[in-house]
């Protein structure tokens, strides 16, 4: 099944790890500080994207999803990016001065590898998000 037509977007989900050798703190100052100053500095990445969140998560918040008593992934944090299609993500992702800046950064704080996530949203509740492009 392929994806519905005429999406409002396509959110790229990027799970990532902290390096063993970083403190959580280390690893979520530097993802919200150093990596997103980068990004910014990226023309194609400021202007394809239409939002870019970061999930961030701590072991105590691990620990009390663990009391569900269902399986909890083991990231760190996700950073979801939404654009206009898959094709604007390529774009992105193989963008020279994208790749020169954003990769090496990655090596300061996250531990390959990155698992992706490829989607879009079906809203139940809540207004949902209208194609402004």
């Amino acid at each position: 099944m392929g994806e519905p037509a005429n999406l409002p977007y396509i959110r790229v989900q990027l799970c990532i790890k902290k390096k063993d050798e970083v403190s959580d703190k280390f690893f979520h100052d530097y993802w919200k500080g150093n990596h997103v100053k980068l990004a910014l500095e990226n023309k194609k990445f400021v202007d394809k994207v239409i939002r870019y969140n970061q999930f961030h998560t701590s072991p105590s918040l691990k620990a009390q999803a663990g009391e569900f008593k269902i399986p909890v992934p083991e990231y760190d944090g996700i950073a979801e990016v939404w654009v206009k299609d898959i094709e604007t993500w390529k774009e992105i992702a193989t963008d020279p001065d994208f790749i020169a800046t954003i990769a090496p950064d990655e090596d300061n704080f996250i531990k390959a590898p990155i698992h992706i996530m490829l989607g879009y949203d079906n809203t139940v509740i809540g207004d949902a998000v209208k194609n402004k492009l």
